[in-house]
């Protein structure tokens, strides 16, 4: 963030004394987590009819799964959060986050204000056979990070380390630290000497310390805070205390977008759109942790799980890496799309390296799944922060976002992610209405939209966490476009925001008397999507309609219906709606073709029931 802008950004952030604030951006912790609140009810479904497991040394985790959750096969809790998007620079891709929320992602209940503390997320092993002697240099090992990309525990807050006594029934405390600044992953080294903790009951586990801000002045800092990150925990015997290199070349930020700046482009739209939007190749950093050079053999994969196709693309590529350093690989990915597959798509990109066969081989790959459904979007679906403007002369505040609709189309609303605020504050009197405005030389221009409707912010502890807010009726597009919000109280909405996600050129706007460029370190969650007629949504929310395959698409005078084998020659009916949602033709299809030559030139949405169930799909006819 620019220094300099600080008076515009947060004063918050810069002089934390300030008890009037004039109007600014600011930005809040986190204070409910939807993604692990989702994922924790499924952890608790297979833990049920999981049975107690005994684990044998060598203990190793560096969190590398897909899981948001700890491996339960590893751990007995599922408190902390795996992700790869809350710390910075991380060994190995993906760490473990303790934080300030409890297992269903919210704020724990016996929360307490600074500086008192109170114990919130733990990180708890199965029990491990230790019964050797001490001889055996047993050491645990691990890394941690404080605060990340997001709040930095103060000193008062701690990260500990316990190990199970099985003859007292009790947690032994043998390591801690406090809170403290920003800081590389660092490494340690317990060693297990004590023959209390060298049995087939041990057991030990990470647990964090934290407190609520104590700034009465701005509740909506009462957030997620003092975030921990901890990676690369291994236990073992036959180590030294010096025995802190990692012979690993490992996968360690997740692949970047397949756009230029954007993260996702309605699959409708994206035809028209792949040209000019996507990058030329997408990249994926790996490191070599190991105090010699490794030589690395690269590759890319690309698959359409939703059909079961795979595709290797080009030829695997080699090249030596030095000791502890990091290696971006940008792979060009020439693939052919096939647009007639129904109104939405996902396309994984697989990355892959082939190392020594010593090295830990789970996190030898990275997988980057891109959507492709009814929105655009920047973020990339994880908010680390949350966003708003706060203070006198915010009163009417508004804050646009710039898009580009490549085909005239309409825009049905938005889907937002609000970051819940203690004590469910800005759900009791913040108010906002949506907007869409023209371009004026790089900046919103006239309001083209201002929608009478007045919304609260609401949460949902979906896997997404995002809300859909609809449009009271449909804006039409066409080119550049922004999209974005008026507020009517002088409070922080508290808006998801993704520092993982931050456009090259400026794409986010605020509006206090005059538009000026958004200095928020990232992009809101906030996604305009295509109006959808026949639904008033899009496919992502519309699980009753089945996609229909339709080609040519753009047409001319006849298309044709992918229709199952099973329904061919039955009596089928179609019907054609406009934009606006209105029914301009019915009839009745008897083979898997339809003369459409008496349409005028324009988009239309075709709905058909096949067996009485009812499939849709767009068609532009161009002639």
């Amino acid at each position: 963030m620019n220094r300099t802008s600080c008076v515009l950004v947060s004063l918050l952030l810069c002089f934390p004394g300030v008890l009037r604030l004039q109007a600014q951006e600011a930005i809040t912790p986190l204070h409910t987590n939807p993604r692990a609140a989702q994922e924790y009810k499924d952890f608790r479904k297979v833990k049920k009819s999981s049975k107690a497991v005994l684990l044998e040394l060598p203990f190793f985790d560096d969190f590398s799964n897909s899981s948001l959750l700890p491996d339960q096969d590893r751990w007995s809790d599922a408190v902390a959060f795996v992700n790869n998007n809350f710390s910075v620079n991380p060994v190995t891709n993906g760490v473990a986050t303790l934080d300030a929320l409890d297992e269903v992602g919210s704020i724990y209940s016996e929360a307490t204000i600074s500086p008192h503390t109170f114990v919130a997320d733990s990180l708890s092993s199965h029990p491990i056979n230790l019964a050797y002697p001490a001889s055996d240099s047993i050491y645990l090992s691990f890394l941690y990070q404080a605060g990340g990309l997001s709040d930095l525990p103060e000193e008062e807050d701690s990260l500990m380390v316990d190990f199970y006594a099985s003859d007292s029934s009790e947690w032994i405390n043998v390591w801690r630290i406090p809170g403290t600044v920003l800081h590389p992953f660092k490494h340690v080294m317990i060693p297990l000497t004590d023959s209390r903790f060298l049995n087939s009951e041990f057991r030990f586990r990470f647990r964090n310390m934290a407190s609520l801000s104590a700034n009465n002045e701005m509740l909506d800092k009462r957030s997620n805070v003092d975030y921990w990150h901890v990676d690369y925990v291994r236990l073992d015997r036959n180590r030294t205390a010096a025995d802190t290199i990692l012979r690993d070349v490992a996968f360690n930020l997740p692949i970047t977008s397949i756009f230029k700046e954007l993260s996702a482009v309605p699959w409708s739209h994206f035809e028209n759109a792949f040209n000019t939007t996507l990058a030329p190749f997408i990249s994926a950093q790996y490191r070599n942790n190991d105090s010699i050079a490794r030589n690395v053999t690269r590759s890319l994969t690309i698959e359409e799980p939703l059909y079961g196709e795979s595709e290797m693309i080009g030829t695997p590529t080699a090249q030596d890496i030095p000791a502890f350093e990091e290696t971006v690989v940008d792979f060009a990915f020439p693939y052919d799309l096939d647009f007639n597959r129904g109104d939405s798509a996902l396309v994984r990109f697989k990355a892959a390296i082939r190392t020594d066969e010593f090295d830990p081989k789970v996190n030898d790959t990275v997988i980057y799944d891109q959507p492709f459904k009814d929105y655009y979007a920047y973020d990339d679906g994880s908010a680390e922060v949350g966003y708003g403007l706060r203070g006198d002369g915010t009163e009417n505040g508004m804050v646009a976002i710039r898009h580009y609709s490549y085909e005239a189309d309409m825009i049905g609303g938005v889907y937002i992610y609000f970051n819940q605020v203690y004590d469910s504050l800005n759900m009791k009197e913040y108010t906002f209405n949506l907007m869409v405005w023209s371009d004026s030389d790089g900046y919103p221009g006239t309001a083209i939209w201002d929608d009478e409707t007045i919304y609260r912010p609401r949460y949902t502890p979906t896997y997404t966490g995002f809300v859909k807010y609809e449009f009271s009726q449909p804006v039409p597009v066409n080119g550049t476009f922004y999209v974005g919000w008026r507020q009517y109280k002088p409070y922080t909405l508290n808006m998801g925001l993704d520092k993982n996600s931050e456009p090259d050129s400026p794409v986010m706007f605020f509006n206090m008397g005059f538009w000026a460029s958004s200095e928020a370190p990232g992009m809101v969650l906030f996604r305009p999507y295509i109006y959808d007629p026949l639904t008033g949504t899009g496919p992502a929310t519309a699980p009753d309609l089945t996609p229909l395959g339709i080609y040519p698409n753009p047409a001319s005078d006849q298309i044709w219906f992918q229709i199952p084998s099973n329904s061919m020659g039955e009596d089928i009916p179609v019907y054609i709606y406009d934009t606006s949602g209105r029914q301009l033709h019915q009839t009745m299809l008897r083979s898997n073709s339809l003369d459409v030559s008496a349409f005028a030139p324009g988009l239309y949405y075709i709905r058909v029931l096949i067996a009485g169930e009812p499939y849709y799909s767009k068609v532009l006819i161009n002639r």
